[in-house]
């Protein structure tokens, strides 16, 4: 393919951006659950306080959820992807020792014709 060049260190780069973005959401996920559990007790204990409790904690479940789902799918993603960068690293050194391997024995075989 014309034009396609794969680095494995560009790979790995990448791998580490998306851990520094794994981390500022799970960050900014820590916050928000501070900044919000603040108010978990203010409902009060009549009804409609009652209620409010079982939609606040119903939504911090599905945020909580949501968020942690995120921050496993970025580091799954991040360790595939140095996984691919490993492969790809092993796969272009291999080449590299049959290339040379082959121009070792073309060069010691005597010329003919």
């Amino acid at each position: 393919m014309a034009g396609f060049d794969v680095d494995p260190a560009t790979i790995r780069q990448s791998a580490g951006e998306l851990d520094a973005a794994k981390d500022d959401v799970q960050s900014l996920l820590d916050e928000f659950t501070a900044a919000v559990g603040q108010y978990a007790d203010a409902f009060g204990g009549d009804i409609i306080g009652t209620a409010g409790g079982i939609a606040h904690d119903a939504c911090m479940g599905a945020v909580t959820d949501c968020f942690t789902g995120i921050v496993e799918d970025l580091t799954g993603l991040s360790e595939a992807l140095r996984g691919m960068a490993d492969d790809h690293q092993a796969a272009e050194d291999e080449i590299v020792q049959s290339f040379t391997r082959l121009q070792g024995d073309l060069e010691s075989k005597p010329a003919t014709g």
